[in-house]
């Protein structure tokens, strides 16, 4: 039998990792904005299979962290997962979050122009009740009483984000988007990770306080 030797690495012995925390990327399942996975490359730079399209992850070269639930189905064990390239969408993980801190969605990012953030918002409008309904990966989805097209709608929604921002007025802008029923919003003084800390307390919460604001109104 040929000779064997074992070797043992400690922490100490691991070469030092610079700047680690920048090159790991997070994705999101495009279609329900859930953390898909983190992995320590853009896959975009990963090979393609022939067959679909799809990018081959070498997990022997490459660390993936998954956060998906398996489907059912058999699979053959492989050292490669494969990932379709229109499933998720990501954005290049510069503040690496740990403990109690949050992974920012795409849709919530550092606007260069004003310095502020810009969040992306998708809209319902001629909604019994307003509502700040969710926040996925590809926008903020928000619901309101006025017709899109109607000269209330801005206001109406400069109001209601921000209430759930506990911003002044004067430090949010209402931008066009590439869509009719969606908007960007410009927030200043505010960093991607608290304007979606904040919008992620008011979800669902809007609602509710609009209602207790309208019966106090009432009884006044």
């Amino acid at each position: 039998m040929p000779k064997r030797t074992t070797l043992t690495f400690t922490s100490e012995d691991a070469p030092q990792q610079q700047g680690a925390a920048e090159q790991l990327y997070v994705y999101y399942c495009k279609y329900t904005g859930k953390h898909a996975f983190t992995i320590d490359t853009d896959i975009n730079k990963l090979p393609r299979r022939r067959t679909d399209g799809a990018r081959i992850v070498d997990t022997g070269a490459h660390s993936i962290k998954l956060y998906t639930t398996p489907g059912g189905s058999k699979l053959i064990r492989s050292p490669l997962i494969y990932i379709l390239g229109d499933a998720v969408v990501t954005y290049v993980n510069q503040a690496v979050i740990h403990g109690d801190k949050v992974l920012v969605p795409p849709c919530i990012r550092h606007h260069k122009a004003s310095g502020g953030t810009e969040v992306r918002l998708e809209i319902e409008d001629r909604v019994h009740r307003p509502a700040l309904v969710k926040i996925t990966a590809d926008h903020v989805r928000i619901h309101i009483t006025s017709n899109i097209a109607a000269d209330t709608t801005q206001p109406e929604i400069l109001q209601m984000m921000g209430k759930a921002l506990n911003a002044r007025l004067t430090n949010l802008q209402l931008m066009k988007g590439q869509r009719s029923r969606s908007r960007y919003l410009i927030v200043d003084h505010m960093t991607p990770e608290e304007v979606f800390e904040k919008l992620q307390a008011s979800v669902g919460r809007i609602n509710t306080q609009t209602e207790q604001e309208k019966k106090i109104t009432g009884r006044s």
